[in-house]
C-alpha cells in the first residue's frame, strides 16, 4: 500500500484517544468534551471503571454526557464536577430532563 492510499484512509478530523477515528465534526466535538472531562481528572467509563460516557447523537441535538455510577448519592457529586468542568470550558450544560444521571451539552456558538 502506497503513501497516497494510506493518506486517503485517514479520518477527516484525525484520531482521538485510543486511536478513535474522528470522521465528522460531531466526532471531533465529542472528543473535545472528553478531553475537557479528562483534563478535569474525571474518570472515563471502561471495562474496569465507572465514569463518564459521551454520546454524540444526531446533528443539531445536544451531546449527552452520562455518569455510569450506579448509586445516585455517588453520581450526583460527580455530575456536578462534570457540569463545572464543562461550563468552565464555555460549553452550555443543562440537565437531561429524561435521565437525572445525564447532562445535555452544546458546543459554543461561533461568533
Amino acid at each position: 500500500m502506497g503513501i497516497m492510499e494510506r493518506e486517503e484512509e485517514q479520518p477527516q478530523f484525525g484520531y482521538g484517544r485510543g486511536e478513535r477515528p474522528l470522521s465528522s465534526a460531531r466526532d471531533r466535538d465529542a472528543e473535545v468534551i472528553r478531553e475537557v472531562l479528562r483534563g478535569a481528572r474525571r474518570p472515563e467509563f471502561s471495562d474496569s471503571e465507572d465514569g463518564f460516557v459521551v454520546e454524540s447523537g444526531d446533528e443539531g441535538a445536544p451531546f449527552l454526557v452520562a455518569c455510569t455510577i450506579d448509586e445516585w448519592t455517588d453520581a450526583e457529586p460527580e455530575l456536578h464536577r462534570y457540569r463545572v468542568a464543562l461550563a468552565d470550558a464555555r460549553l452550555r450544560v443543562e440537565p437531561d430532563p429524561e435521565d437525572r444521571k445525564t447532562l445535555q451539552v452544546w458546543m459554543p456558538q461561533a461568533a
